[in-house]
């Protein structure tokens, strides 16, 4: 009797397992044409009773035209990926995984069970895996606060001690790099900001954090990384216009202060446009004029003289290369296009060296870059000059320029004066064109011009003229996430 109860059984057995096989092998017929993935995978697992699990995002593009007849569920899917970079995986529960880019593999790896104890005469062998993608090798661009970004090579375990990250912070819509935004990690308490390039280098402990991003006119934003080893993070933020309704001074401290720079005013664009000035353009000399310690030379000129000294103990210097006469059109108009300049920085006191010892002040003028992502352009006319401003992108996201220039058509003003100063004449004009370039990851170089030219004449018993010409060359190189060096040929 028991023995006809184990024949009973195995015939029992025998019997599913070859009704799994055919239900393996079932075959179906389906007619898609132009059809989305619901409708794809809806189609399939009404006619097969598999069941599908798969991303919907990654499958927005497929559309599937197909029409096959008897034929199984693999032969199905084979044509509808083919030569696509999708793939699937069916597993022996009846279910069916879709997958873009990697296919997901059920079976243990060859020898999974065979690990042998270690023991003292075994030699024992590290092994690291590396799980990265080949786009995850390359610089990681952080774009939203939503995904976890992994940096370095991944390892078994995370080991303890610490490691470095570096990267650039930049402006989402033209790709410029965002000056002084400050990078912070609550948990261990460390920060730093981002200098003139919008580059970063911080050491963090290995393992899973949060960073906060902050920036003058930008929109805070946080990113989540794994940090398993050194590694580069590039972050993108977004541009913030905040209506004011009332004023709240308020302060955290959000980063670790190394050094105290005392004497120090820095200025952005978006600031200088914010202070009326005359004829309807902005000067930035004359923003300058408005900040403690520093006062007007006098009518008609854009000289300035910083807590005593004489306007000749100033240095001013636009994109590094000095500028000896700033004004233009007896000094009404300075001789910097506020639609090209980014940042300035006064140094009343307390002036670095690399400056050269100037007795009284220093003013530093920065250009911005130029648009890396699109073209854009603005003009303007006034009263007395007209503007005009191009910028974009020669090789996407690596090589672009800026150009602006600016002229002057005041003749009509001075032949309105009396007959004795009709036939004089005043005019001037300058030009700015700044061209940046990323070679690759540790070289950048950067090409700045500018030239200026001012023309008067009174009657015919006076007249004089003077110039601006400056070029001037940078190339920045990175000798690793915490070591970089400027060499510039004026």
């Amino acid at each position: 009797m028991k023995k006809i109860y184990f024949l009973c059984f195995c015939f029992l057995m025998i019997f599913k397992l070859t009704s799994a096989q055919e239900g393996n092998k079932k075959l179906i017929s389906v007619n898609f044409q132009q059809a989305k993935i619901e409708q794809f995978v809806s189609e399939l697992e009404s006619k097969t009773g598999y069941h599908f699990y798969y991303n919907p995002p990654q499958f927005d593009s497929l559309k599937v035209t197909l029409q096959v007849t008897d034929k199984p569920l693999e032969s199905v899917l084979d044509l509808a990926f083919h030569n696509t970079g999708f793939h699937y995986t069916i597993t022996a529960q009846q279910q069916v995984f879709l997958t873009k880019g990697r296919e997901v593999k059920t079976e243990l790896a060859e020898g999974f069970f065979n690990a042998q104890p270690a023991n003292e005469n075994t030699k024992q062998t590290a092994v690291v895996t590396d799980y990265t993608e080949e786009s995850e090798k390359k610089v990681a661009e952080a774009t939203t606060e939503n995904k976890l970004y992994e940096i370095g090579i991944r390892t078994n375990n995370i080991k303890s001690g610490t490691a470095n990250l570096a990267g650039y912070v930049r402006n989402i819509k033209s790709g410029e790099a965002v000056i002084g935004a400050s990078i912070y990690n609550a948990e261990s308490k460390v920060g730093i900001a981002t200098d003139q390039f919008g580059y970063y280098s911080l050491t963090l402990p290995r393992g899973r954090q949060t960073l906060t991003i902050k920036g003058l006119g930008m929109k805070d934003t946080r990113r989540k990384i794994v940090l398993y080893s050194d590694g580069k993070l590039n972050i993108e933020m977004q541009e913030q216009v905040t209506s004011l309704k009332e004023v709240q001074i308020s302060a955290e401290k959000v980063a670790n202060v190394r050094s105290v720079e005392m004497g120090v005013n820095k200025l952005d664009i978006k600031s200088i446009k914010q202070i009326p000035t005359a004829f309807g353009e902005a000067d930035v000399l004359r923003v300058v004029l408005t900040l403690p310690g520093v006062q007007s030379v006098g009518e008609a000129t854009t000289g300035f003289n910083v807590r005593g000294g004489s306007a000749d103990q100033n240095l001013i210097l636009l994109n590094d290369a000095t500028i000896y006469n700033p004004s233009h059109f007896f000094g009404f108009f300075s001789a910097f296009n506020p639609d090209i300049v980014k940042n300035i920085e006064l140094y009343k006191s307390t002036i670095p060296e690399k400056y050269g010892g100037r007795l009284s002040s220093v003013l530093d003028v920065t250009d911005r870059e130029g648009n890396k992502k699109i073209f854009t352009g603005s003009a303007g006319i006034g009263l007395l000059t007209s503007r005009l401003n191009v910028e974009g992108p020669i090789i996407k996201d690596k090589t672009s320029f800026i150009f602006g220039g600016r002229t002057t058509y005041s003749d009509w003003l001075l032949s309105l004066l009396p007959d004795a100063y009709k036939h004089s004449s005043a005019s001037f004009y300058d030009l700015n064109l700044d061209i940046s370039h990323q070679i690759n990851e540790k070289n950048n170089i950067y090409i700045t011009t500018y030239l200026s030219n001012d023309k008067f004449r009174l009657n015919s018993d006076t007249a004089y003229g003077y110039s601006n010409k400056n070029a001037n060359i940078k190339w920045k190189h990175n000798f690793n996430n915490k070591l970089y060096s400027i060499f510039m040929q004026a």
